[in-house]
């Protein structure tokens, strides 16, 4: 049994099992001893339940706490290959292919999970402002600038419309990639249901581009990811509640940056050296996406 290496809450453990047709390796993942979330492996387990079922590309659910009490919440699911390293996916030759279709792909993956309402029964609703209300209550000291976007979030809040599956975290570094495309998509812990214009923003966030020029995960055109969506989906994006969102989810990692727990020991200094570059580069992007009209494409 080995520690991957990644993972920034949960331990992910790779192992194999005998079976009758020879070795099978697959992965544990489960809380550390000193932070147990029980209701987030709930969420975990209900949202690649889903994925299974409607055809979403994730893991397969083999095992979990849902199914076997062995003291802690957990999953087991198969082995999935690929890399979920950004830098690698943006820069080295041999994802080239990979990267031509992402946008593509990553529209025909979200239009999968939007439509697969059938599947969502018991899913917890996802309020965006009181959710960011959440993460700014966290935060230990006080940010015009974010404070001011979530003025301007409450202001100019669209009108309520139905409510889809929504991932709530799709992003380079949750998607396992091969050298051909997606191949799963990984970390379902905040899944829920919303606005299905949260996970196309989330997606071109800024923060989630590492250094790529292009707004979908620093890979693909914004166009490329909405046609592909649109014809998928059968639905209509609207550009204007895309912005909005696109300001929230700038708004959100802002916050959550902001709320990082502070060092105590030797290290303390540099650790909020990070945090503060963190929190200024993402109150930097709020005041890009403040600026945006809402259809640039940037």
């Amino acid at each position: 049994m080995t520690l991957a290496a990644g993972g920034n809450s949960r331990e992910t453990w790779i192992f194999t099992v005998a079976e009758s047709g020879g070795q099978r390796a697959m992965v544990f993942r489960c809380d550390p001893d000193h932070w147990i979330r029980e209701e987030e492996m709930k969420t975990e387990i209900a949202g690649l339940t889903l994925a299974n079922r409607a055809g979403v590309p994730a893991p397969q659910l083999l095992y979990s706490s849902a199914m076997i009490n062995v003291g802690r919440p957990f999953v087991i699911t198969s082995v999935v290959g690929g890399t979920t390293i950004p830098k690698r996916v943006i820069r080295e030759d041999a994802f080239a292919p990979a990267r031509q279709s992402f946008a593509a792909d990553c529209g025909r993956i979200l239009a999968a999970l939007h439509t697969a309402v059938e599947f969502s029964a018991g899913w917890q609703t996802i309020d965006p402002v009181a959710d960011l209300e959440g993460h700014r209550a966290k935060v230990g000291f006080r940010s015009p600038v974010l404070e001011g976007a979530l003025s301007w979030l409450v202001r100019n809040r669209p009108s309520p419309i139905p409510l889809r599956p929504a991932h709530r975290d799709f992003r380079l570094g949750n998607l396992m990639i091969s050298e051909t495309g997606i191949v799963a998509v990984l970390d379902w812990e905040t899944c829920g249901l919303s606005d299905p214009h949260e996970d196309l923003a989330w997606l071109c966030s800024r923060a989630w581009r590492y250094g790529g020029g292009n707004p979908v995960g620093g890979i693909g055109t914004l166009h490329d990811l909405i046609e592909s969506y649109e014809y998928h989906s059968g639905q209509k994006i609207d550009p204007v509640r895309l912005h909005w969102w696109r300001v929230l989810a700038a708004t959100r990692w802002g916050f959550a940056s902001a709320a990082r727990p502070r060092g105590s020991a030797g290290g303390a200094a540099i650790e909020e050296a990070a945090i503060a570059r963190q929190v200024c580069r993402q109150e930097y992007n709020v005041l890009l996406e403040l600026k945006d009209s809402g259809g640039a494409t940037a």
